[in-house]
C-alpha cells in the first residue's frame, strides 16, 4: 500500500514539475499568432485593420503559481485597437475584444 501511494505521489509530482516547465510561446511566436487571427477577422468581416502596425503592447495573463500548475496562462496582445487573447501554451484564439466592446469567442470558419 505504501508503494502504491509513492507512486502516486511521485507521478503526481511529475506532472505538477511539468505543468509548471511546460514551454509557452515567446512574445513575438504571440504578437505573430495575433497577427494571423486578426487577418482572418479581416477577411471574413471585410474588415480594415492594419495588421502590419506594431502591437501596442503584450502581456502575459494569469501568470500566477496556481494558473501555471493548470496550465490557464494566456498572451493578451494589443493590435490596432483589438485586444486578441491566446493561450499560452498552445497559440490557441481565446477570444478577441474590438473597440466599444465587441467580443468574438470563435473564429468565423
Amino acid at each position: 500500500m505504501k508503494r502504491i501511494s509513492l507512486l502516486l505521489l511521485i507521478a503526481l509530482s511529475i506532472f505538477v514539475i511539468y505543468q509548471i516547465q511546460k514551454p509557452i510561446l515567446t512574445e513575438n511566436s504571440a504578437i505573430i499568432k495575433a497577427k494571423e487571427y486578426v487577418k482572418v477577422i479581416n477577411e471574413k468581416t471585410n474588415g480594415n485593420w492594419d495588421t502590419e502596425k506594431q502591437a501596442a503592447y503584450c502581456l502575459l495573463e494569469n501568470d500566477s503559481f496556481w494558473n501555471k500548475i493548470i496550465g490557464n496562462r494566456q498572451w493578451s496582445v494589443m493590435i490596432d485597437g483589438i485586444a486578441v487573447n491566446i493561450k499560452a501554451t498552445s497559440g490557441e484564439f481565446v477570444e478577441m475584444v474590438f473597440p466599444l466592446d465587441g467580443v468574438i469567442n470563435e473564429l468565423p470558419k
